[in-house]
């Protein structure tokens, strides 16, 4: 495993850490393979329920790494480069695994781009969130174009990427970049983990079609109505339904298993 990304077990809750200091955790090449790779493979993991992503040395992640954009990269080098960042952003989405973000210092271009692809999103005081595309003469990317207005409104994204304003961590929660603000660091990473706990306590499969069709977009009654009948039906059937059952009616606590 690459030291750039640290994988770190607390039961069935992974906790992923970006650790490239030198960049502030910058996305470089090598460290968006190493973690589309975890990603991945935490996709695959049954033992895994949750994630957390974090960062190391102070920081989440300053963006994308501009020391290796002095080159000129041509076309096909700068689409193999974004469909890198976007194994990423699919993994996060897409995956079945609740991703909960915990923030430290700068979350910056594509780190912004991160943030709002989790779940949930927990920063500890002094976090600071900037859409710096603009700055670089680029667009946001990894998604950002339809994660952030989903997250905060479509005029307060607007604001951010026309700006490129630094937003701190007050006004962060305000407008709902960060969902809870900590009172420390370590405060931070024990209520991720308090979260984590809770959100693994439920249903996996109900959990994993629930973040599905919130990825896909839910855009209007009907659409949520479909999405009831091919689904709920096929959850009726599942262990972990009889067993949530069994255990409301025997008043225990269900075991779920994802079966």
């Amino acid at each position: 495993m690459s030291e750039l990304v640290l994988l770190q077990r607390h039961g069935a809750v992974a906790e992923v850490t970006l650790n490239n200091p030198r960049t502030r955790n910058a996305l470089s090449r090598d460290v968006l393979h190493a973690l589309a790779d975890i990603l991945e493979s935490l996709e695959e993991d049954t033992q895994c329920r949750v994630i957390i992503l974090t960062g190391a040395n102070g920081h989440f992640c300053s963006g994308g790494d501009i020391s290796g954009m002095t080159a000129e990269r041509p076309l096909p080098i700068g689409r193999s480069r974004m469909l890198l960042g976007h194994r990423v952003v699919r993994a996060m989405l897409r995956g079945s695994k609740p991703v909960i973000a915990a923030v430290e210092g700068y979350a910056a271009g594509a780190g912004l781009s991160l943030v709002a692809a989790a779940d949930y999103v927990i920063a500890a005081p002094g976090a600071r969130f900037v859409s710096s595309f603009a700055k670089v003469g680029l667009v946001p990317d990894l998604g950002l174009l339809w994660t952030l207005p989903q997250r905060i409104g479509i005029a307060q994204a607007r604001r951010m990427f026309y700006s490129a304003r630094v937003v701190d961590d007050q006004e962060a929660l305000k407008i709902g970049i960060v969902d809870s603000l900590a009172d420390s660091v370590e405060s931070m990473h024990r209520e991720a983990l308090d979260l984590a706990e809770a959100f693994k306590a439920n249903a996996p499969l109900s959990v994993a079609l629930t973040r599905m069709a919130m990825a896909r977009g839910i855009n209007c009654l009907e659409d949520a109505l479909a999405y009831e009948v091919d689904n709920q039906s096929a959850l009726y059937l599942t262990q972990d339904h009889r067993e949530a059952v069994d255990a409301f009616v025997n008043k225990r606590p269900a075991e779920f298993k994802g079966l």
